[in-house]
């Protein structure tokens, strides 16, 4: 798939410590979900309390509402990774707001979600700090999704049928858009032979 690609370890470890300031820890909590959950920034942005949190602990699964998702077509929950769940609570433990309804990350009115642009020049200025500007379009937040459907992909055994159904795929083929090959080591096979 054109477009960003997924990160590497250190790579993770450097944006983890890029993140300061006022805003670090809802950084924080969008970058590790978008890691550990492979959602898209919308679904994330749009997420409410109830979403993750039953009101005296953080849920082990997390609900994504069907007016979340790309085409809206169903919702559906999914398993809550323990380091998602304990950067969503850090920064629900940050909110005025944290009624059912509310939103896990607001905008400043409380009113409506963060917008995914405004995150975005955020998640930029952290990238920058941590040296991965890039080249234009190579990281941006579906970054995190790459990156998951990467280790989902290599701990499955490449096992494409499931890699899609953990990204939520109605198709293989949108699966293997998301995968991106070493070139290198293609071209190294080749001159091996």
């Amino acid at each position: 798939m054109r477009g960003t690609r997924p990160l590497e370890s250190n790579e993770i470890e450097d944006i983890l410590k890029a993140m300061e300031g006022p805003t670090a820890l809802r950084q924080k909590a969008i970058f590790v979900t978008g890691l550990k959950t492979g959602l898209r920034i919308s679904c994330i942005l749009a997420l409410q309390i109830a979403d993750v949190w039953d009101g005296r602990a953080m849920r082990s699964r997390i609900r994504i509402r069907r007016c979340t998702t790309k085409g809206k077509k169903s919702g559906y929950d999914m398993p809550l990774h323990p380091e998602a769940a304990e950067a969503l609570a850090a920064q629900i433990a940050t909110l005025q707001d944290t009624r059912p309804g509310a939103f896990v990350f607001p905008r400043q009115d409380g009113k409506a979600p963060l917008h995914r642009v405004q995150a975005w020049k955020s998640f930029k200025c952290v990238l920058a700090r941590a040296g991965l500007e890039g080249a234009r379009g190579e990281l941006g937040w579906h970054t995190t999704r790459k990156t998951y459907a990467r280790k989902v992909y290599e701990a499955l055994g490449h096992d494409l049928v499931r890699t899609a159904y953990a990204m939520r795929h109605a198709s293989i083929t949108t699966t293997l858009k998301y995968l991106s090959f070493n070139e290198q080591g293609v071209d190294s096979v080749i001159l091996g032979l």
